[in-house]
This record gives C-alpha cells, structure tokens and sequence, in this order.
C-alpha cells in the first residue's frame, strides 16, 4: 500500500515521521545527552510557568543547573558546531519557557556581528537573556525609566565584559573577519575558535548569573 502526504501512512503501514519531528527528536537527544553527561538530566524538567499572565516584571526562569553546568552546556555547544550566540541562548532557553529549536534559529541571526560588524554573538544572546529575565510587557517606547532595570543591567553587562576583553565586536575580539575565507582561515591558524570563543561564551554566562 503506498504511503500517504509527507508524515502520514496508509492504512496497516508503519507512520513515517516528518522532517519537522525529526529534526525536534535529534535536537531533544543532544540536549539530553548535554545534560547526562554532567549529571543534570533534572534540568530538563519544568515546574509551572515561569510568570502569572499579565506579570511584566521581573521572570526569574526556573531551572536546576548550577552557573557551572550551564556554563559547560553552553560551551559544548559552540564545540559541536553551533554559533556562539546560538550556545548561550540555548542554554537558557529552557528556564524561559522558549523552545529550544525556536531559539537556534533566533540566535543565528546574531552570530560574528550579525555579518555586519555588531556585538560578539554571545554578547548579543545576552542581551536576549537579560530581556527575557527584565524586559516589559506594556508599552514603554519614550519612557525610559519604566524599562530602567533591564537598561541598567544591560550597560553594567556591557561594562563588564568589555573590561575584561577591551570590546564588544567579533572582528575587534578575535582580529579577523569571520565572513572572509582568509579570516576563517587564519582564525583556525592561531586556534581563535578554540581558545578565544569558548572564553567569551564562559564570560557571558558568568556575567549572566552574577549580574542578573
């Protein structure tokens, strides 16, 4: 009997998934061999929703990782082929009640500068962190001061990372232009991929749960 539409069987034959299932079963048996290999498989689990509807203020999440398993998911990630910003927003993503296939293909638009000479990837993902942690759900646009936690908390994370590292884009951070073959290149020449990324993937994530 042939099958039937794309994800659907004809009668007596065996289901066939859709590219859409497939591609969630892979990503939730990454995300769960992460976890298992550091021992938080409990990470996994939600406790309720992370606001009461109608709340605009402040989202703590809710998760079981340590600022050290997050820190090695995060890092693991950009390791097994993922951008930068992709790593770091993935790794919160489950505290906040985003999907994490949702937020991979958010953070993508961000990676080296967003091709544009922008913020580090990782920067920007933790700019996304801290909205989801304190951005508003009203109508704020002309009222800076109704959104003055989250800027605040933006221009101290700024100011941190920046001393630590003396910039903020991927071109000033690593020297090379990510979006040239000769930049690629030398990038993994001098070993920038695996000694200076994971670095700012690991800084992010620390200023992210020490400054809230």
């Amino acid at each position: 009997m042939p099958a039937g539409p794309r994800g659907l069987a004809g009668p007596g034959s065996a289901r066939v998934p859709s590219e859409a299932e497939v591609e969630m079963s892979s990503a939730q048996a990454g995300r769960r061999g992460f976890l298992a290999g550091i021992g938080s498989l409990a990470s996994l689990r939600r406790l309720g929703p992370v606001s009461e509807p109608g709340d605009d203020h402040k989202t703590e999440g809710d998760s079981f990782l340590s600022p050290a398993q997050r820190t090695e998911i995060a890092v693991m990630s950009f390791e097994s082929g993922f951008h930068c910003a992709q790593s770091v927003l993935e790794a919160y993503a489950d505290d906040y009640g985003l999907d994490p296939l949702l937020a991979r293909r958010m953070a993508a638009a961000l990676a080296g500068g967003s091709t544009v000479g922008g913020e580090c990837g990782a920067v920007a993902a933790g700019y996304l962190v801290l909205g989801m942690r304190h951005g508003l759900t009203r109508p704020t646009f002309g009222d800076v001061d109704q959104e003055g936690e989250l800027f605040g908390r933006l221009r101290r994370f700024v100011a941190a990372f920046r001393e630590r590292h003396g910039a903020l884009t991927c071109r000033e951070l690593l020297g090379v232009d990510v979006f040239t073959r000769e930049g690629r290149e030398e990038g993994h020449r001098r070993g920038l991929f695996r000694t200076r990324c994971p670095q700012h993937i690991r800084d992010v994530v620390d200023l992210l749960e020490t400054l809230g």
